[in-house]
C-alpha cells in the first residue's frame, strides 16, 4: 500500500494545490474557470491527438485489454441509462447522473502509471485513451441531446454538436493520423507535444480549483447514485470485463485503475453547453474527487499483480 500512495501521492497533491490557491485568492474562481475552458478547447484536445496518434493497437495483448476496457464502459453506460427510471423527471439531472457514472478523469491515473504499473501498464493505459475518450463523449453528447434543458430537435444538430466537441475531434484526428500511419507532422508534431505536455497538470490543479463543497452539501440521491456506480461498480466491472477478455493481470488491474479515477471535470463543461445540470455535474466532480483519495489506492493496491 505504501508503493501505491507513493505513486498517487504527486497526483493528490496537485489537486489539493489548486484548491489552495483557489481559497487564498491567489486567483480568481473566474480566472480558473477560463484556464479550464482554455484547457478544454486548446490543451485537452492537443495532449489526446498526440496519445492517440502514438498508440500501438497491432499487438495482439493490447487489442484484448482494449475490448475488455470497452465493454466494460457499454456496461456501465447501461446501468447509467437504467437510472432515467428513478429520475425520470428531472431530464437535465439524469444526464448528470449519466455523465458523473461512465466519466473518468485519465489524468489522475496517467500522472501515477508508471511507478504503479511500469512502462508495459502506462502503454496499455495510453491505448485507452483515445477510443475510450471518443465512444465516451459521442455518447454524453447523446444523451444530453435527448434529456437536456435545450432538447435538440433534429439528428443534424445532434451531429453538429459532436463534430464541434474538442474532445472528440482531438482523438478522432489523432485515431486518423495513426491508421494513416503519419507520425511526424514536422513542426506541428512538436507544437502538439508542448502543448499536450501542460495539459497534465493544468487539468489536475484545476480538478482542485474547482471543488464545489456547498454543491456537494445541496446534492441528494443523484449524487449518491453517480458516486456509487462511478467509484464502487465500475472499478469491479471494468476488472471483470479486462480479466473475461484475457487482458491478463496487469491489463486487469490497469482497467480496474481506469475504474477508480473520479468523474471527468469536462462534464461540467458539458453539461453548462448543453443543458444539463451544471451544479449537479460541479457537485458530482467534487465528491467522486475528495473520495477517490480514499478509493483509488485500496482498488489499486487490491487488483495489482
Amino acid at each position: 500500500m505504501s508503493d501505491v500512495l507513493a505513486g498517487l501521492g504527486p497526483v493528490f497533491i496537485l489537486i489539493a494545490l489548486g484548491w489552495a490557491a483557489r481559497a487564498r485568492r491567489l486567483a480568481t474562481p473566474e480566472a480558473f474557470g477560463i484556464v479550464n475552458r482554455f484547457g478544454y478547447f486548446v490543451l485537452y484536445p492537443a495532449f489526446l491527438f498526440t496519445i492517440s496518434q502514438r498508440a500501438d493497437f497491432a499487438d495482439f495483448t493490447s487489442a484484448r485489454f482494449l475490448s475488455g476496457i470497452i465493454l466494460g464502459f457499454l456496461v456501465m453506460m447501461a446501468l447509467a441509462l437504467a437510472t432515467r427510471l428513478f429520475f425520470r423527471n428531472d431530464g437535465p439531472s439524469f444526464t448528470s447522473v449519466f455523465q458523473g457514472s461512465v466519466r473518468w478523469n485519465g489524468f489522475v491515473l496517467l500522472a501515477a502509471a508508471l511507478p504503479l504499473y511500469g512502462q508495459a501498464g502506462l502503454d496499455l493505459l495510453a491505448l485507452a485513451f483515445g477510443p475510450l475518450v471518443l465512444l465516451i463523449n459521442v455518447v454524453c453528447v447523446l444523451v444530453l441531446a435527448r434529456w437536456g434543458a435545450t432538447r435538440l430537435a433534429s439528428w443534424r444538430a445532434v451531429i453538429d454538436q459532436i463534430i464541434a466537441n474538442p474532445l472528440i475531434l482531438g482523438c478522432a484526428a489523432g485515431l486518423a493520423t495513426n491508421a494513416l500511419g503519419l507520425r511526424e507532422l514536422g513542426p506541428l508534431t512538436h507544437a502538439l507535444n508542448l502543448l499536450g505536455d501542460a495539459a497534465m497538470p493544468v487539468a489536475l490543479i484545476c480538478v482542485g480549483a474547482g471543488l464545489d463543497f456547498r454543491a456537494v452539501r445541496a446534492a441528494g440521491p443523484q449524487t449518491a447514485t453517480a458516486v456509487t456506480l462511478k467509484l464502487l461498480v465500475m472499478p469491479a466491472v471494468l476488472w471483470s470485463t479486462a480479466t473475461l477478455m484475457g487482458a491478463g493481470p496487469l491489463g486487469a488491474a490497469v482497467a480496474a485503475g481506469v475504474g477508480a479515477t473520479p468523474t471527468a471535470a469536462a462534464g461540467y463543461t458539458l453539461a453548462r453547453e448543453m443543458g444539463g445540470n451544471a451544479e449537479l455535474m460541479a457537485a458530482l466532480v467534487t465528491a467522486t474527487t475528495l473520495l477517490c483519495f480514499i478509493t483509488m489506492p485500496i482498488v489499486v493496491a487490491l487488483t495489482l499483480p
